[in-house]
């Protein structure tokens, strides 16, 4: 087996995407980001499990201004975020 040199092999990559979909889990905060249009994920599948264990759709989008602002609150230790 061949092995390719060292600086392609760790070589950054970029893969163009068309749009993305930001999933939300509303039991632990965790956002899952979705690469693709949303005919293409309906054409898959439409469940995804967040790390928390919780079934997430495309229904669980999330407004991303809301997660930023969210996250803002958070990192600045303001509670109710």
């Amino acid at each position: 087996m061949r092995q390719e040199p060292e600086p392609e092999r760790f070589a950054e990559r970029f893969v163009d995407f068309s749009d993305r979909i930001v999933l939300g889990c509303e039991e632990c905060g965790e956002r899952m980001v979705l690469l693709g249009r949303e005919e293409d994920w309906l054409s898959e599948r439409a469940n995804f499990e967040c790390e928390c264990g919780e079934e997430l759709t495309l229904a669980n989008r999330a407004e991303e201004e809301a997660l930023l602002v969210k996250e803002l609150l958070r990192t600045n230790g303001i509670s109710g975020a």
